[in-house]
């Protein structure tokens, strides 16, 4: 439940179909993904599902896979 909330969040985020979320969409591979999607990615994330990231888990969000493992670790 809590994963497919994170992808919905993060295909809104990058205006993508949820289709086309996976895991290797990366920070530094990825174009759409800049300093202020990033930003973006974030403040939906901490409004949608209520939590308040640390500065640290913000900077290590490289990726799909890791802002899953990251939020999925705020939420359990």
């Amino acid at each position: 439940m809590h994963e497919e909330k994170i992808k919905k969040i993060f295909a809104q985020a990058f205006e993508i179909p949820e289709e086309e979320v996976h895991d290797d969409i990366a920070y530094n591979s990825y174009q759409p993904w800049d300093s202020l999607k990033h930003l973006q990615l974030v403040s939906m994330l901490e409004e949608e599902l209520g939590i308040e990231f640390e500065m640290d888990d913000i900077i290590d969000m490289s990726s799909y896979k890791k802002v899953r493992e990251i939020v999925l670790k705020y939420l359990t």
